[in-house]
């Protein structure tokens, strides 16, 4: 066998591993793609049940927020028509003191009885 056999088959040996190493490489190339596809779109599928789920709990907490918001109102305007209704009650209770002005009677007060008599016509 001569050298130039020899380095000729040492190059076709080459050039075969190379080739078969480029096909491993574009194999795995391939697979990994595939995969990336793969974990993108399962990604994509996760997002979107995890943003509806937020979306769902976003809602649920406006709405708790809204009623809260409404029962808040409420209650402030029973309190303000209870201060109100009491405001009222204690100006009538004022009222009607300030009228009932008692004059003391005495049976010796000759003009008391005058003042304090049924009848004008005399």
């Amino acid at each position: 066998m001569s050298y130039g056999d020899e380095i000729e088959r040492i190059a076709e040996e080459c050039r075969w591993r190379s080739a078969r190493l480029l096909d491993d490489l574009a194999e795995i190339n391939r697979r990994t793609a595939d995969k990336s596809r793969e974990l993108a779109e399962q990604s994509a599928i996760e997002m979107r049940q995890v943003w509806e789920n937020m979306t769902e709990e976003l809602e649920k907490a406006e709405a708790e927020a809204e009623k809260e918001r409404l029962a808040a109102e409420e209650r402030e305007r029973l309190e303000a028509e209870a201060r109100e209704q009491r405001e009222a009650i204690a100006r009538s209770m004022q009222a009607r003191r300030s009228k009932d002005v008692v004059a003391p009677i005495d049976e010796d007060d000759e003009e008391a009885q005058y003042y304090q008599r049924k009848s004008w016509l005399v």
